[in-house]
């Protein structure tokens, strides 16, 4: 198993699924947290700027392999 895996080798597989059911809960939590004003206003700020620079964006993979990332 691999060593970030460690701590949980001793639970039994449902264990194991109930533990990723509950932290998939958890994330789907926290992203529906992101629909708060303030993160709507940056989105909002973000895509207006989008809009009035066309072309000077960077996609993904620009942003990953200027900081050496693999996708």
């Amino acid at each position: 198993m691999k060593p970030t895996l460690q701590p949980v080798e001793h639970l039994g597989k449902f264990e194991r699924l109930q533990l990723v059911e509950d932290l998939w809960d958890e994330f789907a939590a926290e992203i529906a947290s992101e629909s708060r004003p303030e993160v709507l206003l940056e989105l909002e700020r973000r895509a207006a700027w989008r809009d009035a620079h066309p072309g000077q964006g960077k996609s993904l993979a620009q942003i990953a392999q200027s900081l050496g990332i693999r996708l």
